[in-house]
């Protein structure tokens, strides 16, 4: 798969920015990215709805997305709620919450069968939707989850909240955040590094607090590690592909490996893509997530 190369600076366009409410009175902001004037909805094909992982934001996609539109397709990120720009209301964190999020934000757009593409939580939600609604999607994308659960990764719930614990950046200055990231990462865009610090609230004295407070982040921790994935793989009727990345865990690429052999069993006709990055795969490798999303889910 050749990857996508990215188009001129001019060529294409900031994405729209919108609110929509689910059941309970919850706001969730969305992002939209279309392909340009002149083209409707017919031309482009199923639309994508892009779902981000845990305490991240739907800019994690934003690369991917402007990829997608400028070779003709529509995209839209979702924030979960609690989480960038969504309301934060105190209950709802769960996937079962998510899940219906996702297909009352489906509904609200008018989309026809959109492609769902979820990157580690977003995956679990989407299986969880598809499986509650047979007919909600076109295809599935599960991007480094759906494969391999929390159970399969940390011996006890203790280990896993240990292990996923959001880094203690409380009271930090941004710019200090900034700088930090800056010289750790310095193979990420800029607009990686925007995207990673939708992830806070910045104060007035320019101090950063984790918009997914403690309480609700141990509660979706405490539901992934509930979480069966394998339950809800003979649901996906529908074409479905994972994307994993070989991070460098020798024991989490193997296990993902093994799941890789399930999910093809369980699901006729599905397909597993690795890629050499770490975890946050959609927003390291942009260009080549792209190309794989629109090989497997062409118009």
């Amino acid at each position: 798969m050749r990857p996508l190369e990215s188009a001129d600076a001019g060529a294409e366009s900031a994405p729209r920015s919108f609110m929509l409410q689910v059941e309970d009175g919850t706001r969730l902001h969305v992002r939209g990215w279309g392909p340009g004037p002149g083209r409707t909805a017919a031309d482009c094909g199923p639309a994508f709805v892009l779902l981000h992982g845990l305490a991240a934001t739907g800019e994690s996609w934003g690369e991917v997305a402007d990829l997608l539109a400028r070779s003709g397709r529509t995209a839209y990120a979702v924030d979960f709620r609690g989480h960038g720009l969504s309301d934060r209301p105190d209950g709802g964190y769960d996937i079962s919450t998510f899940a219906a999020d996702v297909t009352t934000v489906i509904a609200e757009l008018g989309l026809d069968r959109p492609v769902l593409a979820g990157h580690s939580l977003g995956a679990n939600v989407i299986l969880e939707a598809v499986a509650a609604e047979l007919q909600i999607a076109a295809g599935v994308a599960l991007l480094e989850g759906g494969l391999v659960d929390a159970r399969d990764q940390f011996a006890t719930l203790d280990e896993c909240l240990a292990g996923v614990a959001l880094a203690p950046v409380a009271g930090m200055p941004l710019v200090r955040l900034e700088g930090y990231l800056r010289a750790t990462h310095p193979e990420w865009t800029d607009a990686r590094l925007a995207a990673t610090i939708s992830a806070f609230d910045v104060g007035d004295e320019g101090t950063v607090s984790w918009r997914l407070t403690s309480p609700r982040f141990e509660a979706l921790v405490r539901a992934l590690w509930s979480a069966r994935a394998a339950d809800f793989w003979s649901s996906v009727r529908v074409p479905l592909t994972a994307i994993a990345a070989d991070t460098g865990d020798a024991n989490w690429t193997a296990a993902k490996r093994a799941a890789e052999t399930q999910i093809r069993a369980a699901v006729p006709g599905a397909s597993v893509e690795w890629l050499i990055s770490d975890h946050e795969v959609h927003s390291a490798r942009p260009d080549h997530v792209a190309g794989l999303l629109l090989e497997a889910f062409p118009r």
